[in-house]
C-alpha cells in the first residue's frame, strides 16, 4: 500500500517542476517579449566610412608642401536625426560652435536629407567632451578624428600643389568616389589623386532610436595614401615667385599695368620641372574644409588666380620664337634676299647670311612694315642678338616663295611642331593648353566658320608666315612649351616630356611609382647648329648689340665688368615683346607682353628659365631683369635688386 503513495508523491514533484518550467518559458517568450522588443527597437547598428588620410607631398629636398593632420570634427548623420528634433539639433550646434543658426540650417539644406557631413572646422577636446556629456541634446551627432589637409606654404607653389574639393561629375564616375568625398583639384593633388587618396576605413556605432550614439562596436582603420616626392626645388621656387612679384612692380614703375606674371625653371637634361609659378596665386587652405566664402570665390575668379598660366596661358611668344626659324635657316640654308629700291638686301657676297636691316619693309598695296628698330648690317648670328624682324620676315618670304619646289608650304610649322609647339607637352599636371601653330588648313576652317579668329577676306598668305617667324599673328604658346622647345634645342635635340613628380611611396616606404625621364622623340639638330645657337643666345645678354645687355651688365656685381664676369660667360637668353591688341573702349589699344628665356650654364645646360609678364612692357626692359635675378641665384652669384633693362629694348 505504501508504494503507490510514494509514486504519487514523486509524480506530484515532477509535475511541479514541469509547471515551473512552463511558467518560466512563458515568462521568457511572452511576458518579457514586449521589453525585449522595446530594447531591440531602442538600439541599432550604424556603419560609416572613415576617410583615409591623404599622402604627403614633398619637394625634391624633403620639404613638406602638403600634408594631413588628424583633427576632431563634428559629424552629423541626418538618417539618425528624428525630423521633429532637427531644429533642436541646429540650435544646439549653433550654440556649441558659436555660429549663426542660419548658417547651420543652410548647411543642412545644402547637404540634403539623409546625408552625413561635417559641421564646422576642427573642435577642441573641451568642446568634444561637452558634446559627448550632453549627447541627448545632439541626436545623430558623432565626434570623429578626421584627416584635415594642410598647406604649410599657403600661396607658395599653390598652382603646382593644387587643392582638394567636392567631387565633380567626372569624379563621381570613379567607383571609389562618393558624393561626400574630397578629391584632388588642379596640380599634383588632381593628377595624382588616386595615389594620394588611400583606402577608407569603417566604424560601426551602436545607436538608439533617439539618434544617440551609445558606443563603438567595431572599427577598421583606414590606410593612408601614398606620399609624393616632386622634382620641385622650393628654394628655386621662392626665388622665382619673388622675382615675378618684383618684375610686376618694375613694370608698374615703367608706367605699365601688368595683369599677371608666370615663370618656369626646367632642367633640359631630363625634363624635370624645378620651379613653376603663376602670379597672382591663392591659398589652397581656403578649400580644405569646403567652407570658402562667396566673397573669397568671387575674388579668385575675378583675377583668374586659380589658373596656372605657366601651362594654361596662351601667349604670342614674340621674338623668343625666333630661335625656331633661326635654327631652321641654319639647317636648311634659308636666308633673306629681299631687295627693294631703298633696300640693298644682301651686304656681303661672301656671306650668304648677311643682310641689311634698315627698319622698314614695303610691299605693293600693303602698309609699310616697321621693324622695332633699324639695326643696319647683320648676319644670321647678329640677327638673333639684335632681334631684327626684317631678317626673319626675309626667311619667311624665302619659305613662301619656294614652297612646292624646294620644300612643303608648312616647312616652318612642321619644324615648330617638332619642337613641341601646337601640342601639349605631356606634363603631369591637369588642364594644360596645347597652344596653336596656324597654317592654311586652320585658316580656311575658321574663315568658313566666320568666328572672328581670322580675317574675312583674302586667303592664307606669305604675310601670315612672316608674322609667325617673329612670334606674332595667330601663333600662341605657353611658358612651359617655350621652356621645352629651348631645352630641346640646347640639349642637342632630346625632347623630354616635362614632369613634376619623381616618385610615389606607400605608407611602408615602398616605391609604388617612379616617374622616370620620358624621351618623347629625338629631333635631328646638328651639333654645329646647337653650338651656334648657344653662342648667339650669349650674345643677347653680353654682346655689344644684345637686346638684354643692359639688364645683365652687372651680373657679377656693380664693380665687375661684364667681360670679366665668368658666370655671365655661361649665360644666354632671348628677349621678346609681344604686341597684343585689346579692345578696351571704342578703339583698340595695343599693349606689350614681356618675355625672356634664359639658359645656363651654356657648356652643359641645366636650367632653362622662362619669364612672362602679361601686359608688362618690353622683354629687355622688364622680363630680362626679372630673369637675371633668377639666373644670378642659379649661377651662385649675389642676387641684386631688379631694375630696368633700358627703354629702347625689344
Amino acid at each position: 500500500m505504501r508504494q503507490p503513495w510514494r509514486l504519487t508523491v514523486v509524480g506530484a514533484v515532477f509535475l511541479g517542476f514541469f509547471a515551473i518550467l512552463v511558467l518560466r518559458l512563458w515568462y521568457l517568450q511572452v511576458s518579457s517579449l514586449e521589453d525585449s522588443l522595446d530594447s531591440a527597437e531602442s538600439q541599432q547598428l550604424s556603419t560609416v566610412t572613415i576617410e583615409a588620410p591623404r599622402g604627403n607631398i614633398y619637394d625634391r629636398n624633403g620639404i613638406l608642401m602638403a600634408g594631413t593632420e588628424a583633427a576632431l570634427r563634428i559629424v552629423v548623420d541626418r538618417k539618425l536625426v528624428p525630423e521633429d528634433r532637427e531644429e533642436e539639433l541646429i540650435q544646439n550646434l549653433a550654440a556649441l560652435l558659436d555660429r549663426p543658426a542660419s548658417d547651420i540650417r543652410h548647411l543642412f539644406e545644402d547637404r540634403g536629407v539623409g546625408a552625413r557631413f561635417t559641421v564646422g572646422g576642427e573642435v577642441s577636446e573641451r568642446t568634444a567632451m561637452f558634446a559627448w556629456e550632453h549627447i541627448e541634446g545632439f541626436p545623430g551627432l558623432a565626434i570623429e578624428p578626421q584627416p584635415v589637409r594642410i598647406y604649410p606654404l599657403h600661396e607658395q607653389a599653390a598652382h603646382l600643389i593644387g587643392y582638394i574639393g567636392a567631387p565633380g561629375e567626372a569624379d563621381l564616375l570613379r567607383p571609389e568616389v562618393t558624393p561626400r568625398d574630397r578629391v584632388g583639384k588642379f596640380g599634383v593633388e588632381g593628377s595624382y589623386d588616386r595615389q594620394l587618396r588611400g583606402t577608407p576605413g569603417t566604424i560601426t556605432y551602436r545607436v538608439n532610436a533617439r539618434g544617440q550614439i551609445l558606443g563603438i562596436v567595431e572599427e577598421t582603420p583606414p590606410i593612408p595614401g601614398g606620399s609624393v616626392t616632386t622634382s620641385i626645388d622650393l628654394h628655386m621656387q621662392t626665388v622665382l615667385e619673388a622675382a615675378l612679384v618684383d618684375g610686376m612692380s618694375l613694370s608698374v614703375e615703367a608706367g605699365n599695368e601688368p595683369v599677371r606674371a608666370s615663370g618656369v625653371i626646367l632642367d633640359p637634361s631630363d625634363g624635370s620641372v624645378l620651379a613653376m609659378a603663376s602670379v597672382p596665386s591663392y591659398d589652397p587652405t581656403l578649400f580644405s574644409d569646403g567652407l570658402i566664402t562667396q566673397a573669397e570665390w568671387e575674388s579668385l575668379s575675378e583675377t583668374n588666380a586659380l589658373n596656372n598660366f605657366a601651362i594654361q596661358g596662351n601667349y604670342a611668344p614674340a621674338s623668343t620664337f625666333k630661335v625656331v626659324p633661326y635654327t631652321l635657316a641654319l639647317i636648311r640654308g634659308i636666308y633673306p634676299t629681299i631687295e627693294q629700291d631703298e633696300h640693298p638686301g644682301q651686304q656681303d657676297p661672301s656671306d650668304p647670311t648677311s643682310f641689311f636691316c634698315d627698319g622698314t619693309l614695303q610691299f605693293p598695296n600693303t602698309p609699310l612694315l616697321h621693324d622695332w628698330a633699324a639695326h643696319g648690317e647683320v648676319d644670321i648670328h647678329t640677327s638673333l642678338q639684335v632681334s631684327c624682324d626684317m631678317y626673319y620676315w626675309g626667311i619667311a618670304l624665302q619659305i613662301w616663295e619656294n614652297a612646292g619646289d624646294l620644300w612643303d608650304e608648312n616647312l616652318l610649322q612642321d619644324w615648330a611642331r617638332e619642337l613641341g609647339f601646337g601640342a601639349r607637352t605631356g606634363v603631369d599636371l591637369p588642364f594644360e593648353s596645347p597652344g596653336l601653330v596656324p597654317d592654311r588648313e586652320w585658316f580656311q576652317y575658321h574663315q568658313v566658320k566666320k568666328d572672328g579668329l581670322v580675317r574675312e577676306e583674302g586667303g592664307w598668305a606669305g604675310g601670315d608666315v612672316m608674322n609667325m617667324t617673329i612670334g606674332q599673328g595667330s601663333l600662341t604658346a605657353t611658358p612651359l612649351q617655350m621652356a621645352v622647345a629651348y631645352a630641346t634645342l640646347v640639349n642637342g635635340g632630346t625632347f623630354y616630356a616635362p614632369r613634376v613628380v619623381d616618385e610615389v611611396v606607400d605608407i611602408k616606404g615602398t616605391v609604388v611609382f617612379r616617374n622616370l625621364p620620358n624621351i618623347v622623340r629625338k629631333v635631328d639638330i646638328p651639333d654645329v647648329t646647337v653650338d651656334s645657337l648657344k653662342e648667339d643666345l650669349h650674345g643677347v645678354v653680353a654682346g655689344p648689340r644684345g637686346t638684354s645687355r643692359v639688364a645683365f651688365s652687372e651680373f657679377c656685381g656693380a664693380d665687375v665688368r661684364a667681360a670679366d664676369c665668368e658666370s655671365l660667360k655661361q649665360v644666354g637668353g632671348k628677349t621678346g615683346t609681344a604686341e597684343v591688341r585689346v579692345a578696351l573702349t571704342e578703339e583698340d589699344e595695343e599693349v606689350d607682353t614681356a618675355w625672356f628665356i634664359g639658359v645656363a650654364p651654356l657648356d652643359d645646360p641645366r636650367f632653362v628659365v622662362v619669364i612672362v609678364i602679361e601686359e608688362g612692357g618690353s622683354g629687355g626692359g622688364v622680363a630680362a631683369p626679372t630673369a637675371r635675378a633668377i639666373l644670378q641665384y642659379l649661377m651662385e652669384e649675389s642676387v641684386t635688386p631688379i631694375r630696368s633693362g633700358g627703354e629702347n629694348t625689344e
